[in-house]
């Protein structure tokens, strides 16, 4: 029984795809832990969390084992407790106010890893320095004004830049199209 035991843990850690868990993993792990975020669990820990569904322990004993595993280096978004509010703490609220729901629930994962707010800081600085800037509110609706079909939805840091340029330089509409058709080009 050992044998099949280590047979299938090694064959686990070994068949887990380099990309995301597959259909059967994620359907043992979740009769024990329903809320398992796969997008933030490494293979390491996807092979672990299987193992373990598939050992011989008691229901409990495994819930429990797989829960440890997750929390681990992956704290669950869904069990963050820092409100928007204790976010100002670490991120500027103008910030805050431009970042989508999935880059909130990153910043609150960062928080609940690392109880030391200067540690969170200086990782945060260092994930925003390589984000792309989000253009405001006010600059979508100038950028929709002469150009109504252009698509903001992704844009590099140059586009945002260029665009910027654009809104702030240009004399004339047309002129303003012009350069942000470029920009988005």
């Amino acid at each position: 029984m050992k044998r099949l035991l280590t047979a299938t843990a090694l064959a686990a850690t070994m068949a887990t795809s380099a990309f995301a868990a597959s259909e059967a993993e994620e359907a043992a792990i979740t009769m024990y832990y329903p809320d398992a975020n796969f997008s933030v669990l490494s293979d390491d820990q996807v092979a672990e969390m299987f193992a373990v569904a598939n050992s011989g322990s008691s229901d409990t004993q495994k819930r429990q084992d797989i829960e440890a595993i997750a929390a681990m280096d992956n704290p669950s978004p869904a069990s963050a407790d820092v409100s928007e509010m204790d976010l100002t703490a670490y991120v500027p609220e103008w910030r805050l106010n431009e970042m989508t729901e999935a880059e909130k629930q990153e910043v609150i994962a960062l928080v609940n890893q690392d109880d030391n707010p200067d540690n969170v800081r200086v990782q945060l600085l260092k994930d925003m320095e390589s984000a792309a800037p989000n253009l405001t509110t006010g600059e979508m609706q100038a950028v929709k004004s002469v150009a109504p079909d252009a698509d903001l939805t992704v844009l590099t840091t140059e586009q945002v830049n260029e665009i910027r340029a654009a809104i702030y330089g240009a004399d004339e509409d047309a002129e303003m199209r012009n350069k942000i058709e470029d920009a988005l080009s």
